[in-house]
């Protein structure tokens, strides 16, 4: 070729490559051929012709080019790496890995061609392989956005999450405007059970890239854990808006609206969604044993208990167990539901509980055998302090926490051994408080069976729930023989249901003298509230209550609305009616609240009375603010049923006189235990009438309800002290691992 073809091939050459970085591609396209023409072996030309036939999408001709380039310089490791790019976006990855393996012998430490070598291996299923040729490529060059991003989602979709996290930090940190970097990463702190750290990062994800649909989906997951239902129902819809085919958003948004309140639109979804072999069990159960937040009447109650029990009763009737399949698919439809929200009908649910905890003993016994079998040790058989597990995952700023934390944390260290495994997603000062106190201190977010294997291995003599109930996770755990000696707290305050928990540690104050019959378990009544629970910080400013109350009475009810029973409408409205008082509820789940706001507007009305000047919906307050409020109330109401526990403890810290009901189960005796133990009369009603009577009483007299706060703050003590409460769990434990050890030995 003439030198004066080269010059004019040299100059098509530059104006193709300014018209490529102008993503002029045609144009390119135009003077790439012109210099082919001129000078067909140079390889630059036919390696650029590829790049532009790759960037407009026509993958055959590209791999046409690269190749025709490579045939006049073999060792372009650029044209090998890019034939590899074309062959794995055309699914042809063995080829492609040929290619990218030639590139790497053409260029010493090619990151490049090592990344997508992985990327063809991950896609022919050679996990291991890719993930060896990420890391040597993170060896080469440590700050590889793509490297450590492919890696750290891969590792996250094996499962583990812990490998993964830091990879995907560091790729957030390189590129923390791409909403890949942030949807990667919250997916993975999700999978951790981290919500709170993930919640920024799907935040961020989602406004990135507001038209794909898996960082919505993302978002709701992450705001339906935090609870924020509301947020949570929001993204989900847009996530199905953008995607209808994504199953497992429909199944988030079937579950965000129950709890929202949403029973019926939920279960339809959840009903109609198609999902996966490995889902359907689950799904099953989570439709069948689903309960509403809030009852439109009494009869609802009655008829959504019944379908309760004809859920049980399908799914024991199908339940299938043969091959591994079917028990990992029930086993992790076991791990998903739990009969939480019985305990909000006001009824005996002994039975109820013990049919699904033989349901879900059946499937454990199924898929872990060697958990189900009597422990191989003898309790105490080491001859060393008493070993005492705890499993929880309400050891955060909780209810549970607040009961029970001075309790387990103050067992006598030259005594017991104390292991807590805790669940939680949320780490504390209530949770170091614990963790500071105890032998030993895991907090394991993790497979339960990996967490039996974990307790299992530790040849306890004793372990304990704080909360079964509350946790799927613990409600398949105490299925199985983990320790000899097992015990359920009452921080859920219902049986397990379960025959492999031996005791129920209860209350003395709370239970009634039948109380037995309520438990599958043997009851243990320790003494008192049969703990230390955590006393309340002061009451802060409460005159926001004054904007509410107008220039009513005002009586607070602080419960939960779950434990707000159909019932207890009517007695509210004449209570409201007799005495002129306002009645306060507290708003803390917006779906829920507005349920039942139209139900108890309806009874109010229906009473001849205002609803907008006889109710008052309070907005939720930080803890210090909320019991200044409690402070200055008129009165405090009690729910019938499921009376108050923390939120009595709250009100009797700062002096306010709560009424309350004499239930015939423990979770309906709470307050007027504390009462017992306060020794102060008259604030325990023995049925409705007397309930509003009472109240009535009550709110008109403030002379009496200025002597029942005295007396209230004078007392108050006892509710906290808990004095002998420590040494009768010490006994309790010293006795019950002798007995089982000398059980053993006969």
């Amino acid at each position: 070729m003439d030198a004066q073809s080269k010059r004019l091939a040299a100059e098509q050459l530059q104006l193709g490559i300014a018209r490529q970085r102008a993503e002029q591609y045609s144009a390119a396209t135009s003077h790439y051929q012109r210099a082919a023409k001129l000078d067909a072996d140079n390889p630059q030309v036919w390696y650029l012709l590829g790049v532009c036939a790759l960037q407009t999408g026509n993958l055959a001709l590209a791999a046409k080019h690269f190749r025709t380039c490579l045939q006049r310089d073999p060792r372009s490791a650029e044209a090998h790496n890019s034939l590899g790019v074309v062959l794995r976006r055309m699914g042809k990855h063995a080829e492609a890995i040929e290619a990218f393996r030639a590139a790497l012998g053409a260029r010493a430490q090619y990151v490049e061609a090592m990344y997508n070598l992985g990327l063809s291996l991950q896609a022919l299923g050679a996990d291991g392989e890719a993930e060896r040729a990420w890391r040597q490529a993170l060896q080469w060059r440590p700050n590889d956005f793509n490297t450590i991003s492919a890696l750290g989602s891969a590792l996250s979709r094996q499962g583990r999450g812990e490998e993964a996290l830091p990879l995907l930090i560091q790729a957030q940190r390189l590129k923390p405007d791409l909403a890949h970097s942030n949807g990667a990463l919250a997916q993975t702190l999700l999978d951790l059970g981290r919500p709170r750290e993930a919640h920024g990062y799907a935040q961020a994800a989602a406004a990135l890239e507001p038209a794909a649909a898996p960082w919505w989906a993302t978002l709701g997951r992450t705001e339906r854990l935090l609870h924020n239902v509301e947020a949570a129902i929001a993204a989900l819809r847009k996530a199905g808006a953008l995607d209808a085919d994504d199953w497992v958003s429909r199944c988030e948004l079937g579950l965000a609206l129950a709890e929202a309140g949403e029973i019926a639109e939920s279960r339809e979804i959840l009903t109609q969604t198609r999902v996966g072999e490995r889902q359907t069990e689950r799904l099953r159960w989570t439709v069948l044993l689903s309960l509403p937040s809030v009852y439109a009447s009494e009869a609802e109650v009655d008829a959504e208990r019944a379908r309760f029990a004809r859920g049980l009763d399908e799914i024991a009737a199908s339940l299938r167990l043969d091959t591994p399949a079917q028990r990992q698919y029930a086993y992790e439809a076991a791990c998903g539901v739990t009969p939480f929200q019985l305990e909000y009908q006001a009824r005996d649910n002994t039975a109820l509980h013990a049919r699904f905890g033989d349901l879900v003993a059946r499937v454990m016994h199924a898929a872990a055998p060697h958990y189900a079998q009597p422990c191989a040790w003898r309790a105490r058989a080491h001859g060393g302090r008493i070993r005492v597990g705890i499993v929880s995952s309400h050891l955060m700023q909780h209810t549970v926490s607040r009961y029970f934390r001075r309790l387990l944390a103050g067992l006598d260290p030259a005594r017991f051994e104390v292991r807590v495994w805790y669940s939680g997603e949320t780490r504390d000062s209530s949770t170091d408080y614990i963790a500071e106190r105890v032998a030993a201190f895991e907090q394991v977010n993790e497979d339960a069976l990996r967490s039996a294997g974990r307790i299992h291995a530790a040849q306890l003599d004793a372990l304990v729930y704080p909360e079964i109930g509350m946790d799927p996770r613990h409600q398949v755990l105490g299925a199985l023989r983990l320790a000899p000696v097992q015990c359920a707290l009452y921080g859920h305050p219902a049986t397990s249901g379960l025959a492999n928990i031996d005791h129920f540690l209860g209350a003395d104050a709370l239970e009634p003298e039948d109380a037995q019959r309520h438990y599958r378990e043997r009851l243990i009544r320790l003494r008192g509230l049969g703990t230390l629970p955590e006393r309340p910080p002061a009451p802060g400013d409460g005159s926001w209550l004054a904007a509410h109350a107008g220039d009513a009475p005002i009586a607070l009810c602080l419960q939960n609305h779950l434990k707000l029973p159909p019932s207890f409408d009517a007695v509210l409205a004449r209570i409201a009616q007799r005495s002129g008082a306002r009645i306060g509820l507290f708003v803390r789940n917006s779906g829920v609240a507005r349920h039942l706001r139209r139900r108890i507007e309806a009874a109010f009305a229906a009473h001849g009375l205002d609803p907008a000047r006889a109710l008052a919906f309070l907005p939720a307050k930080d803890h210090a603010t909320y019991l200044g409020a409690v402070a200055r109330a008129t009165l405090i109401l009690d729910t019938p049923g499921f009376s108050g526990g923390a939120t009595s403890l709250d009100a009797f810290s700062a002096g306010a006189p709560v009424l309350t009901w004499q239930g015939t189960m423990a979770r309906g005796r709470q307050t007027a235990g504390m009462l017992a133990l306060m020794g102060t009369t008259g604030l325990v009603a023995a049925d409705e009438d007397d309930y509003v009577d009472r109240a009535v009483a009550l709110i008109a007299d403030e002379s009496r309800r200025t002597a029942l706060r005295a007396q209230i703050l004078e007392r108050n003590h006892v509710l906290f002290d808990g004095e002998g409460v420590i040494a009768a769990l010490e006994d309790f434990l010293d006795t019950a691992t002798q007995r089982s050890a000398e059980e053993w030995a006969s």
